[in-house]
């Protein structure tokens, strides 16, 4: 099996390779780095979204393209600036893997998650610079939500957190009801500060409940969409317009669609 996946991982580099050849294919050879860039971010949502869909053949696809693009940027780079090949980057993040699992590849025994992130944490600083901050490394461009999610774990790595869901509800009820203030006092700068602090609170809820807030908000989006684009059809099929319909009517439509659309 081992000796089948690494002639599968060849055949993907040999053929990305034979693409960028002198005779391979033009779009491929007109590429840089920086134009096939949007491509890896567009890959990964597309991932994103088959492990959310939970279709194994949808998966298997998508985290194909991603892993191509992985290959393509890899193999960009060297042919470009010689910087790096598909071989080093392999062999770092294994070596990395590696040395930051001593509880799996050495002899330190762990009690659990909490003391493996902790420990990760600590073996990470080791190898980067002393004057990093244990907040650095998160992309500039992450989403906000998902940036606050990862922050909140990051503190809590060396101790700085809520020690139960019940705290930080807690938290989250104190910050609704500052949110509550700064709307009364029609402060625009306090209540969009408020309201930052309710979402970064409720992110890190996220973390004590297990529950990845941008997966979550994204799949809420989603059936909230669902929802309201079945009112929109029903609503033509009936012969009425959405536009004038009255508060009562729109709920009760809502209702309905959440059955239509419920899955089993």
């Amino acid at each position: 099996m081992k000796d089948e996946i690494g002639r599968l991982f060849k055949q993907l580099v040999d053929t990305v390779a034979r693409l960028r050849a002198p005779d391979g294919c033009p779009w491929d050879l007109e590429q840089t780095p920086q134009s096939a860039a949007p491509y890896l971010l567009e890959e990964a949502h597309e991932a994103l979204e088959a492990i959310d869909s939970g279709d194994p053949a949808r998966m298997r696809e998508e985290l194909g393209d991603l892993l191509l693009q992985v290959v393509f940027q890899a193999q960009l780079v060297a042919d470009t600036s010689g910087a790096l090949t598909i071989k080093e980057v392999t062999q770092q993040v294994t070596e990395k893997l590696i040395r930051r699992h001593p509880h799996v590849f050495g002899d330190l025994k762990v009690s659990g998650t909490s003391e493996v992130l902790v420990n990760w944490e600590k073996i990470k600083r080791t190898e980067k610079a002393t004057d990093r901050s244990i907040l650095s490394g998160l992309p500039k461009g992450l989403p906000a939500l998902l940036k606050a999610y990862r922050i909140g774990q990051k503190a809590s790595r060396v101790g700085f957190d809520w020690t139960d869901v019940e705290g930080i509800l807690r938290k989250v009820e104190e910050e609704a009801r500052e949110l509550h203030q700064a709307n009364a006092a029609e402060d625009p700068g306090r209540r969009e500060q408020e309201f930052g602090d309710l979402l970064f609170t409720l992110a890190n809820l996220g973390r004590f409940l297990d529950v990845d807030p941008e997966g979550s908000l994204r799949r809420a989006t989603d059936r909230f969409s669902l929802r309201f684009q079945w009112m929109e059809q029903e609503a033509v099929r009936r012969g009425e317009d959405l536009h004038t319909m009255t508060a009562t009517a729109w709920d009760a439509l809502w209702e309905e669609a959440k059955q239509a659309t419920a899955t089993p």
